[in-house]
């Protein structure tokens, strides 16, 4: 499917949104994702985004294949969508985009430029604590998964251990891209990205890209997992990211 037919396909399916549900429940519907950005390929998916006015608007979740492109269509109140966007959380930089980039199929109050002024102003205006305290949160999870891999590794299950790597360097590039507050265009541009990170420590560049390496062994892609982990607790260590908890007072 061609990026003129994924919009048709999206304007065909907004349409009958709205004959379903009414333009009062329904403030806005737009397209986000590699079709807002006009950078799609054959394979690429279709994300919509509908906002309604009130969360008790029953719009269902959806995630079919139509036409044979697959078609995510995610429904969110309209005020949770904007607290969302102005919320630094763990998974920002993966989220981020969606607020920035929207192909408005229906808008006619403007919504997506006011979730898009709503996300840039809180990347602005909030504090560095709340980037640390984001990556920090990432930070810890990536230790449990690192965990994980190493004991699946030395009990010969290899197949969890690789599972259990691919989390963890999802996990790393979200510690990166909340330390440098960038913003992904998706998944595979947060590894590219994270796998150039330079800043994220001394030797993690190289133990990232060995640790995501197909050709590597399982017990490689751990062990290069423990130095890439490393270097981030280095770097956490240096900038005051939290991860760790001094006494049960952290705990309450």
């Amino acid at each position: 499917m061609t990026h003129e037919e994924r919009v048709e396909l999206a304007r065909e399916l907004t349409g009958a949104l709205l004959r379903r549900h009414g333009t009062d429940a329904i403030v806005a519907v737009g397209v986000h994702g590699s079709v807002a950005r006009g950078d799609d390929g054959e394979e690429s998916d279709l994300d919509l985004a509908v906002i309604t006015a009130r969360p008790e608007v029953e719009v269902p979740d959806r995630f079919l294949r139509h036409r044979g492109v697959v078609v995510g269509l995610g429904a969110v109140a309209a005020d949770a969508y904007l607290e969302e966007a102005g919320h630094i959380g763990p998974a920002w930089p993966l989220a981020a985009d969606q607020y920035v980039n929207h192909l408005a199929l229906h808008d006619p109050g403007e919504f997506f430029h006011r979730l898009r002024h709503v996300h840039e102003a809180a990347v602005e205006q909030s504090p560095p604590e709340a980037f640390r305290a984001a990556a920090g949160y990432d930070l810890v999870q990536l230790l449990s998964w690192e965990a994980k891999a190493r004991e699946a590794e030395l009990a010969g299950d290899l197949a969890v251990a690789s599972l259990a790597v691919r989390e963890a360097a999802v996990l790393a590039a979200l510690v990166v891209g909340l330390h440098t507050r960038t913003a992904y265009r998706n998944l595979a541009h947060a590894v590219r990205a994270t796998a150039g990170a330079a800043g994220a420590g001394p030797g993690f560049p190289v133990a990232y890209r060995r640790l995501l390496d197909p050709t590597v062994e399982p017990a490689g892609q751990v062990l290069a997992l423990g130095r890439a982990l490393a270097a981030l607790l280095e770097l956490a260590e240096r900038e005051g990211i939290p991860f760790q908890a001094d006494d049960l007072d952290a705990f309450l």
